[in-house]
């Protein structure tokens, strides 16, 4: 279900490297941290498309080791909120409201605090 490769719009793509310049995280790893928080609730994320014109990552280094996962959570997000679209639009706007979310971190301490 997941994408082999998947394009995060251009605001998320400014948004990590603020982070990774405050945190020292890489993109990828804050992705993960984006998209937990924001496929945790289980609500509807945008249903505006999204200009997935920012970076690209390759879905295993995106969710690493725990890729099955991040998948189960997807099907689970898709299967509750019947959201047809796109399995890498719904990833991308996940990252996108997840990284709104994390608007507040100012460093690592930040990302440690983070539930």
């Amino acid at each position: 279900m997941i994408p082999h490769r998947l394009r995060i719009s251009k605001r998320a793509s400014t948004r990590l490297s603020f982070l990774k310049s405050k945190t020292g995280l890489t993109p990828n790893i804050l992705c993960r941290f984006a998209f937990l928080m924001s496929a945790r609730e289980m609500q509807n994320v945008s249903r505006t498309a999204l200009e997935l014109g920012g970076q690209e990552f390759n879905s295993s280094t995106l969710f690493g080791d725990h890729q099955e996962l991040y998948e189960l959570m997807l099907v689970y997000y898709i299967h509750v909120t019947q959201d047809p679209r796109d399995p890498s639009q719904i990833i991308a706007c996940h990252i996108e409201n997840g990284l709104h979310k994390m608007g507040h971190i100012r460093n690592l301490e930040d990302v440690a605090k983070l539930r």
